[in-house]
């Protein structure tokens, strides 16, 4: 028993969700219909004036009921469409039928000439996705199309194909209407009847037939694409909920809170890290291993993406742990090495600037693993690189050893870190920003505290890129030692 109701709300389930995922089909759907009776009404009023002018050769008495019902009946389909805004589960049956029931009396009217009338409800169908819809519709026009046929055999305009008249029958038209001269001549309504439905609606049903078929497949075929369109959806927005997730994780991940340290003014420092896409292959990262001593690091993770931004994180707290240890920037660059190559099959790497600045003597000892050149800052100076010597990447080659440099750094003196996606970012015409350009930007205001200095670059960078899509994460990193205003 809870086995037969888990299954009949699973059903329900799955029906609420479907009917809710063509919901919005449908009431396009019931737009596009209302479009339809509104053409077909105009081309009924239409067919009226000629007929009234004498453009078209049709008996008034023939024409002028069978048109008018169906124009009423448009305006009352039309009036229902707009007084639930084309939003009701029962809309699609009624505007198919009415359709049906409109183009029949058309076709009636106009026996023998208005072959594709018969096609089009049928056509219309397909676009509600509903293959048992389409069905419904092809069986009713089947039957509604066969009665039109019938009565415009005798009430329609006339073929002279379908009409068998013994040789030397004299025909005299009445009012001057070829019908009524057939009529005049003896041929019977059975004979017209039966000859309308063999050799005139007969030749269309069976095309009917096959535009039918068609007509089934593409409403299938369309419900399997709309449901394919909506499972794919439901995965990117839930791909991008994570990402969303996986961004603010990243960013919690980072230093982010300023001033960094409110108790220290020995020194000010600040960073940002705007990823290309959702989540970035970058970092930076500064934590104080003692009361003396600040690590600094600046990263940037081959490849972008989610990829990268795992192996970011891995490396982040590698680097982390090991600089905690007490060890020298040389010995924690080496160790990571080890560690990452250890466990590397997707042969990732990634570059590394660190740094441990000694607080109380400006002291700063730094390794390179292949990052791009820092840039100094001395007192009453300008912002300069400072090529030092690189070793090989993070994760490149195991068994590697890095050495370390020292600088030292006077009161009042800036270091500047960075990813090549500063001097890398590129405009609409292939132009990179260049280190040049980031130079400039940086010397606009020397004195300018960290803050500032970041967004002066990135301001730079802005407006020379323009409109261009951020080609690779920018991160950036100021250190101001001395004492702090």
């Amino acid at each position: 028993m809870k086995d037969e109701k888990s299954s009949f709300l699973g059903r329900l389930r799955g029906r609420l969700a479907a009917d809710e995922m063509f919901h919005e089909t449908e009431v396009q759907a019931n737009r596009l219909g209302a479009l339809i009776l509104l053409c077909s009404g105009l081309i009924l009023v239409l067919i009226l004036i000629l007929t009234a002018f004498g453009v078209f050769l049709l008996p008034w008495e023939s024409v002028f009921s069978p048109a008018f019902q169906a124009i009423v009946e448009i305006v009352l389909l039309l009036a229902v469409c707009r007084l639930v805004k084309n939003d009701a589960w029962w809309l699609k049956p009624l505007l198919l039928i009415g359709l049906i029931i409109v183009y029949a009396r058309l076709d009636g009217m106009l026996t023998h000439k208005v072959a594709i009338l018969m096609v089009l409800p049928v056509v219309f169908s397909s676009r509600y996705f509903s293959r048992r819809l389409t069905i419904f519709t092809s069986l009713l026009t089947t039957v509604v199309f066969f009665l039109s046929s019938a009565w415009g055999a005798t009430h329609g305009m006339i073929n002279l194909n379908i009409v068998t008249m013994p040789a030397g029958t004299q025909m005299i038209a009445t009012g001057g209407f070829l019908g009524n001269a057939v009529k005049n001549a003896g041929a019977g309504d059975r004979m017209l009847i039966v000859n309308t439905l063999l050799y005139d609606y007969l030749p269309k049903w069976l095309m009917f037939s096959v535009t039918s078929v068609i007509s089934c497949n593409i409403a299938r075929r369309g419900r399997d694409m709309v449901v394919t369109q909506h499972d794919k959806d439901v995965k990117s927005a839930r791909i991008e909920s994570e990402l969303n997730l996986a961004t603010s994780i990243q960013a919690d991940m980072l230093p982010n809170i300023y001033p960094a340290f409110p108790d220290r003014t020995e020194f000010d420092i600040y960073a940002t890290m705007d990823p290309a896409k959702e989540v970035g292959g970058d970092f930076y990262d500064f934590f104080l291993i003692d009361d003396d001593h600040l690590c600094m690091v600046m990263a940037d993770v081959s490849g972008k993406g989610v990829p990268a931004a795992l192996f970011m994180m891995a490396s982040k707290i590698i680097l982390a742990n090991n600089a905690m240890m007490g060890k020298s920037p040389a010995q924690i660059l080496t160790d990571a090495n080890t560690a990452i190559c250890s466990h590397n099959r997707e042969e990732m790497f990634v570059t590394v600037w660190l740094g441990i600045l000694e607080i109380s003597t400006g002291k700063v000892t730094a390794a390179n693993a292949g990052h791009e050149y820092p840039v100094l800052r001395r007192p009453d100076g300008v912002f300069e690189l400072f090529k030092d010597k690189h070793g090989f990447v993070i994760g490149g080659m195991d068994g590697l050893r890095y050495k370390e440099y020292e600088l030292m750094l006077e009161p009042g003196a800036k270091l500047f870190l960075y990813t090549d996606g500063v001097p890398e970012a590129t405009d609409a015409q292939g132009q990179m920003f260049g280190t040049e350009n980031m130079l400039a930007a940086l010397n606009q205001n020397v004195d300018a505290a960290p803050d500032q200095l970041l967004k002066n670059v990135r301001a730079a960078v802005d407006g020379f890129v323009k409109e261009a899509e951020q080609f690779d994460d920018l991160t950036m990193l100021c250190l101001q030692y001395g004492n702090r205003e």
